[in-house]
């Protein structure tokens, strides 16, 4: 489904819907893996290593022994440091699962910054999509629909880059064998982690599941923006699509007529460059048909024909 892509909140050339989406997907999956790998990093333990890292007083087997019921109690495949020195002086593990989830937050705030904005309206605003009722609305203006779930999300994200910043100020606090800051490393890591798991799982179940396109007010918004002038410029320059865009922006009339009023380009290559369908793949609009048609006409005919 077509629509109005924007930089800077100002109008830019079309976009699907779908591949608007699309990105929001791809940065939470990339976020996500980094998650996961960071993850894997805190499977590596200091127990056994008791003050410093030595081992003095655990016994011979403790470490071995400790590991291997723990693995079985968690299911995770834990495994004891290569060098306890290092976990133990350092919460660099932890700061960096931290940092991946500070990361995962970032683009799951975006992700619902941007449905406030999309379905801002319904009258006033963008309106592009419809989110899910999930109150009644506001106290004293009935009928609205309140981004009530992405509001919830970002606030928790919020709530996560707090955490962050408490980690990383504690895991900057060690000194010499020991970081005496853990309680707090801990209390914060955990406390991040369930909450952004959490919000996510609402996010997707009581909003962006039940959220819909406004097909119509989509293209509506399209069809007024002068943002498709950026098409024309390979054909007829810079300095004369900018013209175009702000007569058009203060006339009101189409960047189509006004072009033809100018006999800049013949009809039909001008039906083919203002495609906006054609705007949202890669190439030069007017260019990519004739492409096709060339490359079709190269291809080798097979003996049967």
């Amino acid at each position: 489904m077509l629509k109005t892509g924007r930089t800077h909140l100002q109008d830019a050339v079309p976009i699907t819907l779908g591949q608007e989406f699309s990105g929001y997907a791809a940065n939470i999956e990339h976020a996500a893996d980094g998650v996961a790998a960071a993850a894997k990093q805190l499977l590596e333990l200091n127990l056994g290593a008791t003050a410093l890292g030595t081992g003095l007083n655990a016994g011979d087997d403790y470490t071995e022994h400790a590991v291997d019921r723990l693995k079985a109690y968690t299911d995770q495949p834990v495994r004891p440091a290569a060098n306890r020195f290092r976990v133990t002086q350092s919460m660099g593990d932890v700061l960096a699962f931290s940092a991946a989830l500070r990361r995962l937050a970032v683009e799951v705030n975006k992700v619902a910054s941007d449905l406030r904005l999309l379905s801002s309206g319904p009258r006033a605003g963008l309106a592009e999509i419809q989110l899910p009722a999930v109150q009644p609305g506001s106290s004293i203006m009935p009928g609205k629909v309140n981004p009530s779930v992405p509001e919830m999300v970002n606030q928790v994200c919020f709530q996560v880059y707090g955490c962050d910043s408490t980690i990383l100020a504690a895991s900057d606090a060690g000194q010499l064998e020991l970081n005496v800051m853990m309680p707090v490393i801990a209390w914060n890591g955990i406390h991040a982690t369930r909450i952004l798991t959490n919000a996510m799982r609402v996010l997707h179940d009581r909003c962006v599941a039940e959220t819909r396109a406004d097909e119509e007010q989509c293209r509506v918004l399209l069809d007024r923006s002068t943002a498709v002038a950026t098409a024309l410029s390979p054909y007829i320059g810079y300095a004369a699509t900018a013209e175009i865009a702000k007569t058009s922006v203060k006339t009101g009339r189409p960047i189509r007529d006004l072009v033809r009023e100018r006999k800049l380009l013949p009809d039909r290559q001008l039906d083919e460059i203002l495609s906006p369908t054609v705007m949202t793949s890669p190439g030069i609009p007017g260019h990519k048909k004739a492409a096709a048609s060339s490359s079709r006409a190269a291809r080798p005919r097979s003996k049967k024909q």
